[in-house]
């Protein structure tokens, strides 16, 4: 009867010892950052009826410490035939800048980059949010020339009414 009670309290033991281990582990975080790509050629510099995705766009994300400038992490994705990616990264990056920044693309009419060429994305378990995905704003490039069709999508928005 004592050797089964030592046996049982062996594995016991054992069990809560190796819980203790498992639970002081550090998980390294993996998040999935996810955003589109798009023209715009009405140069509203929003997505309109207009406005179709790009595919094949480089879109690169990059996070930096602040006070000294080293890139910690970089990861490059490429969009679909909707102009949208995923980019997987790893680890927690709290304590940095992480954007998300899309190259023009070398083909098509749609090269002349918007003012806003990134956007910022908090990649840290340590916000709130329980989701590994991050949603970032949608990026866009414009035509040279504005569409025809851009006028008719003014009246439509009422954005000829502004100044009224």
């Amino acid at each position: 009867m004592e050797k089964s009670f030592a046996v049982v309290a062996l594995f016991v033991s054992a069990f809560c010892f190796s819980s203790a281990l498992a639970r002081n582990t550090p998980a390294v975080a993996k998040f999935f950052v996810q955003g589109k790509i798009y023209c715009d050629p009405c140069h509203f510099e929003f997505e309109s009826r207009l406005s179709f995705p790009l595919k094949g766009v480089k879109v690169t994300l990059q996070c930096i410490k602040e006070e000294n400038g080293t890139v910690t992490f970089e990861k490059v994705g490429e969009t679909d035939a909707n102009g949208m990616y995923i980019i997987p990264a790893h680890g927690d990056h709290e304590e940095e800048i992480c954007e998300v920044v899309a190259d023009p693309p070398t083909e098509g009419q749609c090269r002349e980059a918007m003012p806003n060429k990134s956007d910022r994305i908090i990649l840290t378990r340590n916000m709130g949010v329980s989701s590994l995905a991050r949603f970032a704003n949608p990026l866009g490039f414009m035509t040279q020339a504005i569409d025809a069709q851009c006028s008719a999508v003014v009246q439509e928005l009422g954005l000829d009414k502004l100044d009224d």
